[in-house]
């Protein structure tokens, strides 16, 4: 296995979202202006003190950050999803579903990833090293068309993340480096070629 240290597993997984993405069947595009201000408005809550874990217990808000910053992580390059607070994000959603049996199932998922990872290594997912938790992660990521009830929501919270992570500023800003529709003082234009013609 390759030690390069330019290739961190975080340039990896992302390379992996990235190409994965089409997987999920749900495209980041568009994105609408009222959710960017929604993901927003969570991640101030979150940064004032303020709980947003109307819909998430305490243990499910650390479990649900930490899952999300193994799918995201932080790298030389960008903050990860944690930084960007993802968990905000994702407990919005849940807190304004309407549907009650998607909320249930959400939950449940966190039960059976954890008791994946405790089957596997004999600790929490909280609890787990990275190493542990991305070798279960991908056992889910694998069987990603199988329709068990934890690779259901391994979709599900991948697609919470990447959605969660890119309408933030970190990701939008940091990591894709927008800049945004921005006044030019010059158009820098193609120069014109010479025609050729075939005789």
């Amino acid at each position: 296995m390759s030690t390069d240290s330019s290739k961190t597993p975080k340039y990896n997984r992302r390379q992996w979202l990235k190409r994965s993405g089409t997987v999920l069947g749900a495209s980041l595009l568009p994105i609408s202006v009222a959710e960017v201000a929604a993901a927003e408005a969570s991640a101030t809550k979150v940064e004032n003190g303020k709980s947003s874990g109307d819909f998430l217990t305490p243990a499910e808000h650390k479990f649900v950050d930490e899952l999300t910053e193994t799918i995201i992580p932080a790298d030389s390059h960008s903050g990860g999803a944690k930084a960007a607070k993802v968990v905000a994000y994702v407990d919005q959603m849940l807190r304004e579903s309407v549907d009650e049996t998607h909320r249930t199932n959400f939950r449940e998922g966190l039960r059976l990833l954890d008791l994946m990872i405790r089957h596997k290594s004999g600790k929490s997912f909280v609890e787990s090293s990275p190493e542990e938790r991305i070798a279960v992660l991908t056992v889910l990521s694998n069987n990603i068309s199988s329709e068990l009830p934890e690779v259901r929501f391994f979709r599900e919270i991948r697609q919470l993340t990447i959605r969660g992570y890119y309408t933030s500023k970190i990701g939008i800003h940091d990591d894709l480096d927008y800049r945004g529709n921005r006044m030019l003082d010059e158009f820098v234009g193609c120069e014109d070629q010479p025609e050729t013609h075939k005789g």
